[in-house]
């Protein structure tokens, strides 16, 4: 039951259109915003944000990016976004550990850690 709701409610949303949306900048995820962050707060963010994009637009392959931006980024559930893709649950799950896999390595030759990104946004 649950599950069919949710795929009503993706249903009019399309891939292309979350994808074009992250493309032209206008894609912050809502967990990441706080509006109590102070101006520093939100500078180092932004910085954030904008290093991890690239990596995600230069370092993953395109079916890897289009499955990151739409299943993490965008919070398409996962089986909708299998069934979009023509693929099952389990190969996109390899996809994704794989992406999140490259970019974990490519942040770490950059001198960034996952936790230090993350601790660009906690409140």
């Amino acid at each position: 039951m649950a599950f069919t709701e949710l795929r009503r409610r993706w249903q009019d949303v399309s891939l292309q259109d979350l994808i074009a949306q992250y493309d032209e900048g206008d894609f912050t995820p809502a967990a990441l915003t706080d509006p109590a962050s102070t101006p520093e707060q939100q500078t180092v963010q932004q910085m954030m944000l904008a290093i991890v994009q690239r990596l995600i637009a230069e370092e993953l392959t395109d079916r890897q990016r289009q499955a990151m931006v739409v299943a993490v980024i965008g919070g398409m559930p996962l089986e909708e976004v299998a069934r979009r893709m023509g693929t099952n649950r389990n190969a996109l799950y390899k996809l994704l550990h794989d992406a999140r896999q490259r970019l974990k390595k490519r942040m770490l030759a950059r001198g960034l850690s996952p936790q230090s990104v993350l601790a660009a946004f906690e409140p």
